[in-house]
């Protein structure tokens, strides 16, 4: 292979020998109205076994036969769509008289995507991007964009084992869900996402937990979660030895929200064309500063 087709190889990315390109291995032209890059190879080999029937390829008992091209859709190059029109061989076994195609980890079987470019949209599926806006990034329709979250296999848990220490929380989930709010709990040291249910309801949590024998509950040191009320229950119905961590982030949170209550009342006792209403209602950020300095302090005192 030339220095020309390597370096195509590598722009490409394509790690797979049996993929081999053509003489004339690319073309631009428009297809459907836009400016697109095609690239052209074949993918051939010796099959070591049929995956129809499994019998071993000796004495040539699988056979080529033929081609069938296919268009595989690649990452945008220069913003451009790109395509790779790949000749995949036809193989025909004497001893099923069945038929396959030859396969690559480039790209699926029966998929016109490649590898690559299924990670990119995946990758985008992870920040708060719209499926129009991503279909709109990598030249694909949303319907594509939607197949490939949905090729994507969902958590799966055996619930023989629980992390010493968990974090709950719940987050806004999909309309589909109950009250639009789902629940997730994941490993605390680790930051492993254990499982993630659509529903947050007590009851329903508690069914769920109780799915863990109860040595495996027993386990649990503690559980960090924030002070929402039924997660104090659950904790205390299925976790008989956990300890209730409050993050510290709730706590701030609160302690915030006392002091700013406690400012608005003690300025509420003024009245509001005075000077003590004026600085408590204008200067109401010095009191949440993590170090409060003697300047802020003299600042006020001298406003009163």
């Amino acid at each position: 292979m030339s220095i020309n087709l390597n370096s195509i190889r590598d722009i490409l990315n394509i790690k797979d020998d049996n993929i081999i390109f053509s003489d004339n291995f690319y073309l631009k032209k428009k297809f459907r109205y836009v400016d697109s890059h095609f690239f052209f190879a074949s993918l051939s080999y010796v099959p070591s076994f049929c995956p129809c029937c499994g019998a071993i390829n000796s004495s040539n008992s699988i056979v080529k036969n033929g081609f069938k091209s296919s268009r595989i859709r690649l990452l945008p190059i220069s913003n451009l769509p790109a395509f790779l029109v790949l000749k995949k061989q036809r193989f025909l076994c004497r001893d099923c008289g069945s038929s396959f195609m030859a396969e690559s980890s480039f790209v699926d079987p029966y998929c016109n995507l490649s590898n690559d470019l299924k990670k990119a949209i995946l990758i985008d599926l992870m920040e708060v991007y719209s499926l129009k806006s991503i279909a709109r990034r990598w030249h694909v329709s949303p319907s594509t964009v939607l197949r490939v979250l949905n090729s994507v296999p969902p958590l799966k848990n055996d619930f023989s084992s629980l992390p010493e220490f968990i974090c709950m929380d719940e987050f806004k989930s999909v309309k589909s869900v109950d009250f639009n709010m789902s629940f997730i709990f994941m490993d605390a040291v680790s930051r492993r996402v254990i499982d993630i249910l659509p529903d947050r309801r007590i009851h329903r949590l508690i069914s769920y937990f109780q799915r863990y024998p109860i040595e495996v509950r027993r386990r649990v040191k503690g559980v960090v979660i924030d002070m929402y009320e039924p997660y104090i229950t659950l904790i205390q119905s299925v976790f008989p030895n956990a300890v209730i961590i409050f993050d510290r982030f709730h706590i701030v949170q609160n302690l915030t929200r006392a002091l700013d209550r406690t400012r608005i009342s003690v300025m509420n006792g003024f009245a509001r064309d005075s000077q003590e209403y004026k600085v408590l209602k204008r200067y109401w950020k010095l009191f949440l500063l993590n170090e409060f300095e003697f300047k802020y302090w003299s600042l006020i005192v001298s406003l009163f």
